[in-house]
């Protein structure tokens, strides 16, 4: 069991990776673009739409790993409590309400890319990008961060600590 949840903090681990080697794809992108039409007085067409992607699937392909690292935003007061029931108590009653709302939104997403698969949509630029790609970064984000929070739960379930903080010192600035 303890196996299956590594596997699952290491696929998120490898998200988390991807999604800032697209954060800086937009930098060069923007980059690129504020030198193309300084320079040489032409416009990279394709830069803002492709960064808008990026951002996109960034945010979802993070998701994961910001709730292993206890890096997401939440209102701490009930689980900082003083009585360590009530403080269980409500980390798995806002895990179980996550778990639902996460996989209610994985599925939105793996439908929605689903639907611009079959429909052959493309973006209303001249490039016309099938949409399948942006969408279907959208739906494994969701999807691994309705995995992440199944496992958040198993974990408070055995006694497992959710939150990995040592993960996100590894990766902190000082």
């Amino acid at each position: 069991m303890r196996a299956a949840l590594s596997a699952v903090d290491r696929v998120s681990q490898a998200a988390g990776i991807v999604a800032v080697l697209l954060v800086v794809g937009i930098v060069i992108l923007i980059i690129a673009e504020v030198v193309c039409r300084t320079v040489f007085n032409i416009s990279l067409s394709f830069a803002w739409e492709y960064s808008s992607y990026f951002l996109g699937t960034a945010i979802f392909l993070g998701a994961a790993f910001t709730l292993r690292t206890g890096g997401q935003v939440r209102v701490a007061f009930l689980i900082t409590s003083r009585n360590a029931r009530v403080a269980y108590i409500s980390e798995l009653l806002a895990t179980i309400f996550g778990v639902g709302i996460t996989c209610y939104l994985a599925y939105s997403m793996i439908l929605f890319a689903w639907q611009t698969f079959v429909a052959g949509s493309t973006s209303f630029t001249v490039v016309a990008v099938p949409l399948i790609y942006p969408t279907s970064g959208l739906a494994v984000g969701a999807t691994l961060l309705a995995l992440q929070m199944v496992v958040r739960l198993i974990r408070l379930l055995i006694d497992d600590p959710p939150d990995d903080r040592e993960a996100m010192r590894s990766y902190s600035v000082e």
